[in-house]
């Protein structure tokens, strides 16, 4: 079974918080990671906003319709047509 992106990034920040590396530096590693892999970010939670977070929540979608959310606290894959 073969990885998609989004997966490769949510596999990312938890190795690194596993590993003891603090949030910081996982939400780092994984927009890092977004970027590397050629995502494009299409939300991020400062856009719009009068104060400005040094983590905002960002939006990725990649080449293999993959998507991922990205905050201090983790890494989301999101799933089209999810039930809730």
């Amino acid at each position: 079974m073969s990885w998609t992106k989004a997966e490769y990034i949510e596999w990312a920040y938890d190795d690194a918080a596993y590993g003891d590396m603090p949030s910081e530096g996982c939400y780092a590693l994984a927009v890092a990671a977004a970027n590397e892999l050629g995502g494009i970010e299409v939300a991020n939670s400062n856009d719009g906003n009068s104060s400005k977070s040094f983590a905002p929540t960002r939006t990725f979608e990649f080449d293999d319709a993959s998507k991922v959310q990205i905050t201090y606290g983790g890494v989301f894959i999101i799933l089209d047509n999810e039930p809730y």
